[in-house]
């Protein structure tokens, strides 16, 4: 099992896949500063930056209506990275690599 977390360090945010749950192999995906993903919250300035697991069906439904990279054979879950409310892409392992795919627009 893998696990990705959404992790912040002086001001840039990354997704960290700690891949088997080792923290021996872990990959560190698209570093952003945070201030690219700060919104309005209910009248305050927050972070709007989020991460959570998709399965095939949510990246070909995707892929199929908005275009993007085409997806190589799905047989396992991706990340998606949202600005929320706004845009998304989704990070893949395939064949020791990270692809990024279309997410939700």
């Amino acid at each position: 099992m893998d696990l990705a977390v959404l992790c912040s360090v002086e001001r840039v945010s990354s997704i960290l896949v700690y891949r088997g749950s080792s923290t021996g192999d872990v990959a560190v995906l698209n570093p952003v500063p945070d201030r690219n993903y700060l919104q309005d919250v209910g009248g305050h300035i927050g972070f709007s930056r989020a991460i959570h697991a998709v399965d095939p069906e949510f990246i070909r439904y995707h892929h199929a209506a908005l275009g993007g990279p085409e997806p190589p054979p799905l047989d396992h879950d991706g990340v998606n990275d949202a600005f929320v409310g706004k845009a998304s892409r989704v990070w893949y392992w395939h064949d020791g690599k990270w692809l990024r795919l279309q997410g939700a627009d």
